[in-house]
């Protein structure tokens, strides 16, 4: 497990400069700007989870040039579908990279179904660690689904 910097960073490095990059939602977008800054040439999909494999996979559909997909778990969970898009359709020069903490970090911390070992169409699925980072949302899942339960039969 490493850090979401060390995470991004592995990702940069490997791919550089001129690759075209195509950075998901929410944290990963932030991130994503904070490191690669006016160097890299970065479309960040603000607002769009779950959609940054399939606009990856339309990029390289019509260049040569590499085309790097970064990815959260929660966004890649919200377009599962996606995965057997891109092992059908996507070129060589796509690559797919999923960043995974457990959560749906960018909408309050909220955690996610687990992520298999490897899913068709991603390239590599980097573990983060989500650090001491406490939820945004302070109550657990079955917490909320109780509480609304007791709601309802009042």
């Amino acid at each position: 497990m490493s850090s979401r910097a060390d995470a991004i960073g592995y990702v940069l490095d490997k791919h550089g400069t001129g690759a075209v990059y195509v950075a998901s939602t929410g944290y990963v977008s932030r991130a994503v700007h904070e490191m690669a800054g006016s160097d890299y040439h970065v479309f960040y999909m603000q607002g769009s989870m779950g959609l940054a494999p399939a606009i990856g996979l339309g990029i390289a559909l019509h260049t040569e040039r590499p085309v790097v997909v970064i990815n959260g778990d929660g966004s890649l969970l919200m377009a599962l579908g996606s995965t057997h898009t891109l092992r059908d359709h996507a070129p060589a020069n796509l690559f797919h990279y999923v960043l995974d903490n457990g959560c749906h970090e960018s909408v309050g911390g909220q955690p996610c179904a687990p992520l298999e070992p490897g899913y068709p169409g991603v390239t590599e699925i980097l573990k983060v660690d989500l650090g001491a980072k406490a939820p945004r949302v302070e109550v657990e899942p079955a917490a909320n689904t109780q509480l609304l339960r007791d709601v309802l039969a009042a």
